[in-house]
């Protein structure tokens, strides 16, 4: 069919090219100590401002003679007179005709010698140099805030994973480990700077600075250094000996830093006891702060002692952010801490395995939430976050393995880290942890980081620890012929996941499982075989609390014969609370059997993550062309008796989903109208105001349950939302944090200029991150076009509430409103030279509006522009015109499939104008 063509086209562009491997140092050098001094300049007002100078000495020897060192170095400005190498304390000449050459695509400086340093030698190379505090939010960067209507500077640092070269002359590649002793240079008013260790001596200099000598960090990577210059003070803090651990932040937010401050104290804790080793042993001078910035590139960064957050995922106000917050807080403070040993204690040896690092730190971010906070759903994340996003990036055939050898320069590197590195290792890992049990994972993590602290880790290294848990607690005895290696190795190393097809045959007794890679455009077949944990249970006696895989399958085919399935007319539900990283497809009949269940008073039966699963694996066949709508369609009428926050989450990804298809067609009213029937009854029993018996997760289902209702038009949803906004806006009473991403986005749909307005300038003066982040997602709801337009390009404003970080937020939010489609086009069209000096590259725009459209107008409107564009880069063309491949294969598939879609739907409405008219006439006859 057309569209699998389309989307093939799509997907051939995304193709890999080969990998540059002229981007690695490949030198014979090992650094062993770096000695770093930083003097930075904020608003001096003078040729200094937002510059620093540095110095770096760097201990080292080589394993073979070599005339030539080579190093990164980038945007750093010194020459060969700032350069002095010694051997104790002989001074090595360098090259008199050409002493120093800088390779900038590759971001190298060569340093040429006169003669060859030997082996066996140790050798401090010194660089005397400057570079700029800069405003990329990369390397060293620069922040500000207000207090008391006084603007304030810091200087952060974010070096992962190839921006220390940025910020001194280094060996930036992980596997290149030293210890670093560093000296910060900050104004007397200033408060004392942070770094990874704590403060050894301190000095005051002639020029109004102070001089803070820290203690040596433990052996580390480059790209876990890191230092704060700046005014922040600790919100919160403990010291207990050698314990120190403080939540630092602009003055004006030391109140929101009590929830931190607890979670972190207890997660770290727990870390600890789960690896067999305490944080604070590492080291004697370690520290464990964390610092929430104001403008921050990544959501937050693992630097070994200093970690650093976006404002908005460290700090929580319980009136005033959303319970998402709490759990993300949460969440995020035990992702980085979790770092602390995978990445920091052992660290990857090169970005191919990143997911050594990330995937750990993932997994572990949502089951030790689900230990230490259990209130907030985190083991639920772990399926409806982390494994549902895996399978939407690697239902492709262009995904990548999770090790991906053809990473080498620095976008490889920062691409690298995305869902496959961090969601589907997690899975992956997840998966492992239920095939082998607690006792022999535990005793595999502590053996590999005990083994490997302070080094490099591969794969290999970790299988070999785990091995050893698998036989020391026989974690794999019911399984003959299997070894943890080959079974964990096989997902690492092969891209995609599979479906697992599930034929019963219920006269013969028996189930046929089948396997095949999964592809979200079914035309696609390729030969991969996963070797799956299976796990399932019977109708006749479920048991959705045993994970343990009751056999291992690594074969195309598999037969289970089951006297059961016949005895006592039983249906099978595979892969146990989504234990397991595989979709499941079930004989039509089989689905027949499972969606009657769902539909009657017994639904419950089913555990609420299999109820998710089976949602949201029907609708991916559905895109995939492995089911009819019909089936899904049918099975979706259990939602009108359904209260879970997890199914109704897979439900609205999937309802939202199809609704992105038809946008811009009749059939989407339909989709509505369908889509309003389901939401009733959920939306009756939870009601649309908050009560005081509500837990975390009934809070977060009303919220997706209200904002998708009022989207659709739902007219009570509409009315309760304006009226919360209308008492807001004039009477300024209090809002729900729960309700207030639905009430904001209502009143500003249904609202004026005026409100449009109050909403900016709450964001201008919120001291509440969260709060920010809840109304600059919103702001696209507006229905006025000149408040779109001004949103658009509002990161121009003098001190804008939109930073850096949040870039992307204001187009982001436009596009959620196809309407808006035109508007955007015309703006970027009319002021492209505006928006190029916003962004540093326009692919990512292009892309985004690519994926919004949807007609055939809109098609040959954006190519006629591409083709037109002067000012677009043929990279940032490319990348547009893979988008639009995407977004016509979206309209081809929805052209293809609308008379299915439209039948379904339409019965249901002809089923539902009957029952109405027997209702009526029942009504009149008994009148009668």
């Amino acid at each position: 069919m057309i569209w699998q063509t389309l989307l093939a086209v799509a997907c051939i562009a995304l193709q890999p090219v080969h990998s540059d491997t002229r981007y690695r140092l490949n030198t014979t050098i090992v650094p062993s100590a770096y000695s770093l001094t930083i003097t930075p300049y904020f608003d001096t007002n003078d040729d200094r401002a937002f510059s620093f100078d540095g110095e770096v000495s760097i201990t080292f020897v080589t394993t073979s003679n070599i005339n030539k060192i080579k190093l990164h170095s980038q945007d750093l400005i010194y020459t060969s007179a700032n350069i002095t190498l010694k051997n104790g304390n002989n001074i090595i000449e360098l090259n008199e005709t050409n002493p120093l050459e800088f390779e900038e695509d590759y971001t190298f400086a060569h340093i040429n010698l006169a003669s060859d340093i030997q082996v066996g030698s140790e050798y401090t190379l010194n660089i005397v140099y400057q570079g700029p505090i800069r405003t990329d939010l990369n390397g060293f960067y620069r922040n500000y805030y207000f207090q008391n209507g006084v603007k304030k500077w810091l200087g952060a640092t974010q070096m992962e994973p190839t921006h220390a070269r940025k910020v001194f002359p280094c060996f930036d590649e992980p596997e290149l480990k030293a210890v670093f002793t560093m000296s910060i240079d900050r104004p007397a008013e200033y408060q004392p700077s942070l770094t990874n260790t704590e403060i050894m001596s301190v000095t005051e200099m002639n020029n109004g600075y102070i001089r803070e000598n820290f203690y040596p960090t433990p052996r580390m990577s480059t790209y876990l250094v890191a230092f704060l210059v700046s005014e922040f003070e600790a919100g919160s803090s403990n010291t207990l000996g050698a314990n120190e651990l403080g939540i630092y932040t602009r003055p004006d937010a030391k109140n929101q830093t009590e929830y931190a401050f607890d979670v972190a104290q207890r997660i770290v804790k727990a870390l600890g006891d789960y690896f067999g080793i305490d944080y604070y042993s590492t080291n004697n001078h370690l520290r464990l702060d964390h610092v929430a910035l104001t403008d921050f590139r990544a959501g937050a960064m693992e630097n070994w002692g200093l970690i650093k957050y976006r404002e908005s995922l460290l700090l929580y106000v319980p009136e005033e952010s959303t319970p998402y917050f709490k759990y993300r807080v949460a969440q995020i403070v035990a992702h980085e801490t979790t770092h602390m040993w995978f990445g920091n204690l052992v660290t990857c040896h090169w970005w191919s395995n990143t997911w050594l690092n990330e995937g750990f730190a993932n997994y572990f971010q949502d089951y030790m939430t689900s230990l230490v906070e259990p209130d907030v759903a985190a083991d639920d994340a772990l399926v409806i976050g982390s494994v549902y996003s895996a399978y939407n990036a690697d239902d492709n055939p262009d995904s990548p393995a999770i090790t991906n050898n053809d990473v080498n320069s620095p976008s490889e590197i920062s691409g690298h880290f995305g869902t496959i590195t961090y969601q589907k290792a997690g899975s992956v890992i997840r998966m492992m942890h239920h095939l082998i049990g607690d006792d022999a994972f535990k005793y595999g993590l502590n053996s590999y980081l005990s083994t490997n602290q302070f080094q490099s880790g591969y794969p290999e290294l970790l299988y070999s620890a785990l091995e050893n848990g698998v036989r020391n607690f026989t974690s794999l005895s019911n399984y003959e012929g299997f070894h943890f290696t080959d079974i964990m190795s096989s997902w690492i190393r092969q891209s995609g996941h599979p479906v697992l097809y599930v034929n019963v045959d219920y006269e013969n007794s028996s189930i046929e499982l089948s396997q095949k890679r999964f592809y979200i455009n079914s035309s696609y077949s390729s030969d991969e075989l996963y070797i799956i944990p299976i796990t399932y249970t019977l109708e006749s006696n479920f048991n959705f609390e045993n994970t343990k895989p009751a056999l291992i399958m690594d074969k195309k085919t598999h037969v289970l014969q089951m006297s059961e399935i016949k005895e006592k007319q039983t249906f099978p539900i595979f892969n146990i609370q989504e234990t397991g990283l595989y979709r499941v497809n079930y004989d039509i009949n089989t689905w027949h059997l499972i969606s009657e269940h769902l539909k009657s008073n017994r639904s419950g039966d089913i555990h609420y993550l299999n109820r998710a699963k089976i949602v949201n694996d029907l609708f991916a066949f559905l895109f995939a062309d492995e089911v009819k709508f019909e089936l899904l369609h049918n099975l979706l009428h259990f939602l009108s008796n359904e209260n879970e926050y997890a199914v109704w989450n897979a439900a609205l990804k999937g309802l939202t989903k199809l609704r992105n298809y038809y946008i811009g067609s009749d059939t989407l009213d339909l989709i509505d109208e369908f889509a309003l029937e389901l939401l009733d009854g959920v939306i009756y029993r939870m009601g649309y105001d908050v009560k005081s018996t509500d837990d975390f997760k009934i809070l977060r289902n009303r919220m997706q349950i209200l904002e998708f209702a009022c989207k659709l038009g739902h007219q009570g949803c509409i009315d309760r939302s304006l009226q919360w906004f209308k008492d807001l806006k004039n009477n300024d009473t209090w809002i729900q944090p729960s309700l207030r991403s639905v009430a904001y986005c209502t009143g500003l749909r249904y609202g004026n200029d005026e409100d449009y307005e109050f909403l900016w300038n709450r964001l201008v003066n919120t001291n509440v991150a969260n709060e920010a982040w809840i109304i600059a997602d919103v702001l696209g709801c507006s229905q006025r076009e000149d408040k779109l337009k001004s949103y658009l390009v509002s990161m121009l404003l003098e001190n804008s509430p939109i930073k850096t970080q949040d870039l992307t937020v204001p187009l982001a939010s436009v596009l959620t409103n196809y309407s808006n489609v035109p508007l955007v086009m015309d703006e970027l069209q009319s002021n492209i030279s505006l928006w190029k000096s916003v962004y540093s590259s326009l692919g990512s725009v292009l892309s985004s509006i690519a994926s919004s459209l949807h007609t055939q107008e809109d098609f040959e409107k954006f190519e006629s522009f591409l083709s037109s564009c002067k000012e677009c880069s043929e990279d940032e063309v490319a990348s547009a015109k893979n988008s639009l491949a995407k977004a016509r294969a979206v309209t081809a598939w929805a052209d293809d499939h609308r008379s299915d879609i439209l039948s379904s739907l339409s019965n249901d409405a002809v089923t539902a104008s009957a029952s109405i008219a027997l209702l009526v006439v029942g009504a009149l006859l008994i009148l009668y």
